[in-house]
């Protein structure tokens, strides 16, 4: 049987290893608030708010009159905004300026809901959440393109934007930030580094809605995109952790793709890439289907059975990039993915259950801090990508805990999105688009 073949190892594409453990309190955390419950933070001043009113203009109001008061006398000068497509991606965006008409907006939409420390806040009317900066010790610049008929330039520009809007031209941001319409991620990958080097970690996630159909966006400052990038490049002297992770098992079914094109596996070692999957597990994904004719979606059945892209960095260490499986075609039994797929890269089935997915809230937050060397209740603010399809692979009545587990790690405000196809670091390896997977940035108070 499949489940016999595992091995019961983690999946950990990831910059550090090391789990905490246990819950906290806010004494632990040494966590000090005023009469407003803000965290006084030194060098670094945050404030963030949320709101699931079904009226945008209300929704960003009830938002920033938490951030005002967060940031009491400060203002910021830099946003993060994430928000689903129930509301009207213009109207928040001019509404966030209207309030803070000096901050540069970086964002995008998210599917079925967005995460704070507070919680995970989602409803039938939308939901929005924002997270503001004001810091002399890091300098922000948020830029954004249109990815047209190259994604690979509009990496280019939107990161070319950013370091200008930065005012540090000529310089190589310290971490650089991405939302993106879904589809060319890889591309604009390759456009971004065209400026900055492979060395700058890229973290971020595609830009979602709740239905898989076109109507997600981006934001950069005054801009909203359907089909563009948004980045924000990050330039600081102080402490920055990350980690990367999708927390699968990894099975001992491995193979080489001998025929690909684009996001299309046809053939894993010489044999129909359909079948070689079907086999590979025991029938749970494809099962009496497997004589069909035409197209079959496997997305919701594959989220627990995703393959992997089998990695060696350049100091012989392997790493694991998870591939979600999109569909079949029968007609040449091809499986489609959502990432770009070459022949001779080697892959592995993995498998994984919802608890293992939720944990991740805990793991990966713990890694980041782990390689930032930030003490648990010592950074300034955090950013949370989450692929939107583990998300759906979790009961609806246990997605409340992801913040939860988020928050008793990190012990400091974060803001989440839930995004289709996450991009992120691999140490030894270089900046890399995945699925189902989700990672974790933390801005530390002290310096490097």
């Amino acid at each position: 049987m499949f489940m016999g073949k595992l091995k019961i190892v983690v999946l950990l594409v990831v910059i550090a290893a090391g789990i905490l453990s246990g819950c906290t309190t806010r004494e632990e955390l040494n966590i000090q608030e005023g009469d407003n419950g803000v965290q006084q933070m030194g060098p670094v001043f945050v404030g963030y708010g949320w709101s699931i009113k079904s009226d945008p203009v209300e929704a960003v109001a009830e938002a920033v009159s938490s951030v005002k008061t967060q940031l009491k006398d400060k203002t910021p000068d830099y946003i993060v905004l994430f928000s689903t497509v129930d509301y009207n991606s213009t109207v928040i965006l001019r509404e966030v300026s209207k309030y803070f008409p000096e901050a540069q907006i970086y964002g995008g939409t998210s599917c079925t809901g967005v995460l704070t420390k507070d919680g995970y806040h989602t409803s039938g009317n939308g939901s929005l959440a924002l997270l503001a900066v004001s810091s002399e010790n890091i300098s922000f610049g948020v830029g954004g393109a249109e990815i047209g008929d190259s994604a690979r330039t509009a990496g280019a520009e939107a990161i070319s934007e950013a370091i200008v809007n930065a005012e540090r031209n000529n310089e190589t941001p310290d971490l650089v930030l991405i939302t993106a319409a879904p589809g060319k991620e890889e591309e604009i990958l390759l456009g971004i580094e065209d400026v900055i080097g492979k060395d700058t970690p890229i973290f971020g996630g595609s830009s979602a809605d709740n239905t898989i159909e076109g109507y997600w966006k981006q934001f950069a400052n005054n801009k909203v995109y359907s089909n563009g990038v948004s980045v924000t490049a990050i330039f600081t002297n102080l402490k920055i952790g990350y980690s990367f992770e999708a927390g699968y098992l990894i099975s001992e079914q491995e193979g080489t793709i001998t025929e690909a094109e684009g996001r299309t596996i046809y053939k894993i070692d010489d044999k129909p890439a359909a079948e070689v999957y079907n086999d590979w597990t025991s029938g749970e994904v494809i099962g009496e289907n497997h004589s069909s004719t035409g197209e079959l979606i496997i997305l919701s059945q594959s989220t627990f059975y995703p393959l992997s892209k089998k990695l060696v960095g350049s100091n012989g260490e392997i790493h694991y990039l998870s591939i979600h499986p999109l569909s079949v075609n029968f007609s040449d039994k091809s499986l489609t993915v959502f990432t770009n797929v070459e022949s001779g890269e080697t892959i592995q089935l993995m498998h994984g259950t919802w608890e293992l997915l939720l944990n991740r809230g805990h793991s990966t937050p713990s890694k980041a801090l782990e390689f930032g060397e930030i003490d648990k209740g010592k950074g300034a603010f955090g950013i949370y990508t989450f692929c939107a399809g583990t998300l759906l692979g979790i009961p609806e009545n246990e997605r409340f805990k992801l913040p939860l587990l988020v928050y008793q790690t990190i012990g400091i405000p974060f803001i989440g999105t839930f995004t289709f196809g996450e991009q992120g670091y691999i140490s030894g390896v270089g900046n890399r688009h995945g699925n189902l997977v989700n990672s974790m940035v933390i801005i530390g108070e002290e310096e490097k």
